[in-house]
């Protein structure tokens, strides 16, 4: 029942915000100037028939083929979907000068290559049936590559980087926020982009592979498949892993170390991707087995990790993992005052206050986290001190509301009304003559402005076909898509496939098993998790539960700073240690230890059948992500 609530919950609007966004993390001081912005509608509706159409073609190679985005839209097999473009080009990064090569073009991948993992166990009658998923074909996958080509190859890191949605494309991730290059609004407008290298980039650590999913950018499922195919958990992440696999074999990067980035929706997507390419070993590349290295380590930007915890998200999740940031978004807006400095302390304190908080929900007022909430418990706790206590405390840590004592009533306490408050409700109330932003709440805009966090545009899809001619020699035809809505209404969350479900019922809209089967598989797997302060999209706290739940927190640390959704170094009041903290994961040797019949990176011994993974997860004491 709980899932069919949440999905009910998780209409259109709300789960745009899972959009990442670079300047959903900045300073608001620092934001930059809005341009005009068009929406691209795909022009062909779903159609319920069996029937797969084809979208007409405008060509012979990737350049020249048009594009379309629409749910039952794909393009034709008979095309070459590998041809590339690249230009070789320098920056000077902190006064050195990098040369590198830029790199545009598309690649064939197939969930097909994974269907080893395509299986859904189905019990009956105390059996289990083991039944194939459908072979849906391939796809052509888009992408913009930026590699030092000076370095051996062998010891050069890459990181293949991803953004969120689902439905986003990632050419915000590459503009002005990892990739070698900012820009500048042209003046004329009619001039050329007026590009400036970005001091923030990570090409100096790593080469950078951004990976526009199925339905975005330039990437669509080729015949007799459609792009829908691919509109969920499983096979957006067998589709992508192959993508990974193609681009290690094409590009002869078997050696290189490897990172997977992901940012807020691909929280979920790039765990699920790990688990797939740990476990597959390296019996999908093509060469240098022996010493392949598969995958060292996880990014998490903004993530979101878990849904069935997410109170913005579903009815009977309790919102005390958000407290901690109502809190810093209420004293930024002067409704609690904070000394400078102090800030850990106070996180600390309302953590410790969340922790009542969530226990109470478990106890006291449980009916309140209903659609239609039962108020028994909660009533009577609100007639003992202990309950005016624990309101007083809402109040304090918010500014919303105001002092309670037993007996008063509802009215001017939006906390006595319901104590579990959702991060839309809470930027109403805080302050209600402007709009805040659920990606940033110290972000204000007119009240009869649209959040940008529900239909998020950026400047960098407008002019993205323009840069890419202009400093890759790449002329695409179609539109580019940043933002494809109709993934979002159509996605598939469940994920019981790839991996048996565990004990304690089904794997829906989490990604904390698959992070910690990836743990099993390398232990030497590193993971950094970064999260802004002020982001009510994806609160930090409560994914620090969610890890702490999974006995996970030693490994996978969860950084912190002056920011909202999508932190960006480019867009932050802590710029210097967000680049910092990044370049130090990368700067930690990962430990590679081939063998055969083992994982190359941890020597550890590989589990040779998936039914092995809920085995090994409920050893570890794990139960679904929570105990």
């Amino acid at each position: 029942m709980r899932f069919f609530i949440m999905v009910v919950r998780l209409c259109w609007l709300l789960l745009a915000v899972f959009l990442a966004s670079c300047s959903g993390g900045s300073d608001p001081a620092q934001e930059k100037p809005e341009a005009a912005t068009s929406t691209f509608t795909p022009d062909r509706p779903i159609r319920p028939d069996p029937y797969r159409p084809i979208t007409p073609l405008g060509g012979r190679d990737s350049q020249s083929t048009v594009f379309k985005y629409g749910a039952r839209d794909a393009i034709d097999r008979i095309n070459n979907y590998e041809t590339k473009t690249s230009k070789a080009q320098t920056i000077n990064l902190n006064g050195t000068v990098i040369a590198f090569t830029a790199t545009a073009g598309h690649l064939r991948s197939s969930a097909r290559e994974w269907e080893r993992y395509s299986t859904v166990h189905v019990p009956s009658g105390g059996t289990t049936i083991i039944r194939t998923m459908p072979d849906f074909g391939s796809a052509a996958i888009f992408y913009t590559a930026y590699t030092r080509d000076d370095l051996p190859k062998g010891s050069r890191p890459v990181t293949f980087i991803f953004n969120g949605g689902p439905g986003s494309a990632s050419a915000d991730l590459d503009l002005g926020f990892l990739g070698p290059k900012d820009f500048t609004l042209p003046l004329p407008a009619s001039g050329p982009l007026q590009l400036i290298d970005n001091p923030n980039t990570l090409l100096d650590k790593t080469d950078l592979v951004f990976v526009d999913p199925i339905g975005t950018g330039y990437s669509s499922a080729v015949s007799p498949g459609v792009n829908s195919d691919y509109w969920g958990v499983e096979r957006d992440a067998q589709v992508l892993s192959d993508f990974v696999t193609r681009y290690v074999n094409v590009n002869n990067r078997q050696l290189s170390p490897k990172y997977i980035y992901g940012v807020s929706y691909s929280g979920i997507r790039v765990p699920v991707m790990s688990g797939l390419l740990l476990e597959s070993e390296t019996k999908k590349y093509s060469a240098n087995k022996e010493s392949t290295n598969i995958l060292n380590g996880l990014i998490l930007n903004s993530p979101l990790l878990d849904l069935n915890t997410d109170c913005l998200r579903s009815y009977d999740a309790p919102c005390g993992g958000v407290l901690p940031t109502y809190a810093m978004v209420a004293s930024y807006k002067d409704k609690y005052t904070r000394r400078d400095g102090e800030t850990a302390e106070y996180v600390d304190n309302v953590r410790e206050f969340a922790a009542k908080f969530n226990k109470r929900a478990g106890a006291e007022f449980s009916g309140m986290l209903k659609e239609k909430p039962d108020r028994t418990g909660w009533d009577a706790y609100l007639r003992t001190q202990d309950g005016a206590d624990f309101v007083n405390q809402l109040y304090k840590y918010t500014g919303i509301g105001k002092l309670y004592k037993p007996g008063d009533g509802l009215a001017g306490n939006p906390w006595v009304e319901n104590p579990n408050m959702e991060p839309a409700r809470f930027t109403r109330l805080l302050d209600p003559k402007v709009k805040l932003q659920l990606t940033d709440g110290r972000v204000a805009i007119p009240i009869d402005k649209v959040d940008p966090s529900f239909d998020r545009t950026s400047v960098a899809y407008d002019y993205i076909k323009t840069y890419q001619k202009q400093f890759i020699g790449y002329d695409q035809v179609s539109p580019y898509l940043g933002y494809n809505g109709e993934i979002i209404n159509l996605w598939n969350y469940r994920s019981n496939h790839i991996l048996p479900p565990p004990a304690n019922g089904d794997r829906t809209g989490t990604s904390i098993n698959d992070l910690a089967y990836s743990r099993t598989l390398n232990p030497a797997l590193k993971v950094l998790i970064e999260h802004g302060y002020y982001d009510l999209n994806t609160p930090f706290h409560q994914n620090e539960l969610n890890i702490a739940a999974a006995g996970l927190s030693a490994q996978m640390p969860i950084k912190l700073y002056e920011g909202g959704h999508g932190v960006d170094p480019a867009h932050t009041n802590d710029a210097d240690r967000v680049l910092s903290d990044l370049k130090d994961f990368y700067d930690r040797a990962p430990a590679i230890t081939p063998g055969a019949g083992t994982n190359v990176i941890s020597g550890m011994p590989v589990l040779r059948r998936l039914d092995h993974a809920a085995d090994d997860l409920r050893a570890a004491g794990l139960n679904g992500g929570r105990q």
